[in-house]
């Protein structure tokens, strides 16, 4: 296969992503995860996904916002994101403490 033909097929293979500014729960962006120290200089691991999310309608004489927030969401474990891709709408779900536990795609 020459290496245009490559090019073209992964070209094609990428999904465009886009945000429709009407949609009011979480588009998912993207993930990390990896390994942190703690004080006693044992190792822990983390997980964690990006996402936007609507900002806050509340508006004050200080304050007014609009639009998208960036996040980033804490997660028990990777299969919190696995299938998603950049761009997809999701609905999360969390633990008490906080922590994306579940996704499910939109429709």
């Amino acid at each position: 296969m020459s290496n245009e033909a490559k090019t073209e097929t992964k070209t094609e293979a990428k999904k465009e992503a886009s945000i429709d500014l009407a949609y009011q729960g979480y588009v998912f962006l993207g993930w990390a995860a990896g390994m942190f120290e703690l004080n006693d200089g044992s190792k822990r691991p983390y997980y964690n996904m990006f996402v936007f999310s609507p900002v806050s309608t509340f508006e004050s004489d200080d304050y007014k916002a609009s639009g998208f927030k960036a996040e980033k969401k804490k997660c028990v474990n990777p299969d919190v994101w696995r299938g998603l891709e950049p761009g997809d709408k999701v609905r999360l779900f969390f633990d008490d403490k906080g922590r994306v536990i579940e996704s499910a795609l939109e429709g």
